[in-house]
């Protein structure tokens, strides 16, 4: 987990977009979730969620056509797919351009950001009682 001031923009913004609203992004078509090789390494698969369904649905084009989005509620995604994903070896891109271009990160990590996003969302609901 990093602290909020160590970590990349795009980070912080996905996380405070996905808790907001309860939710994130992803493609999907008859077969399936949109995946893609990582930059880094094309023998491990990525997972590209987005904060908002506009921008994934920018990048439902060229070879991911024929995808629409659908949405993965937070609760959902915390419980379930983060640690679905940890164990099948696959990273999470987040909020990719529609070239399909951003940050990758370690489903775990993701999951402990986003824990900890919630955490100081309520902490700072209780705060202004």
């Amino acid at each position: 987990m990093q602290q909020q001031d160590e970590m990349a923009p795009e980070l912080r913004e996905f996380l405070a977009a996905a808790v907001e609203q309860g939710q994130v992004w992803g493609l999907t078509d008859d077969e399936g979730w949109a995946l893609a090789p990582a930059g880094e390494d094309a023998s491990v698969m990525v997972l590209p969620l987005w904060s908002a369904q506009d921008a994934a649905a920018l990048a439902a084009s060229e070879e991911w056509a024929d995808y629409v989005t659908e949405a993965i509620a937070l609760d959902d995604l915390l419980e379930h797919w983060l640690p679905g994903l940890d164990g099948d070896g696959y990273r999470v891109g987040l909020n990719w351009s529609a070239e399909l271009e951003g940050i990758e990160v370690p489903p775990l990590e993701l999951q402990a950001d986003l824990e900890s996003a919630i955490v100081e969302l309520d902490d700072a609901a209780d705060t202004d009682v």
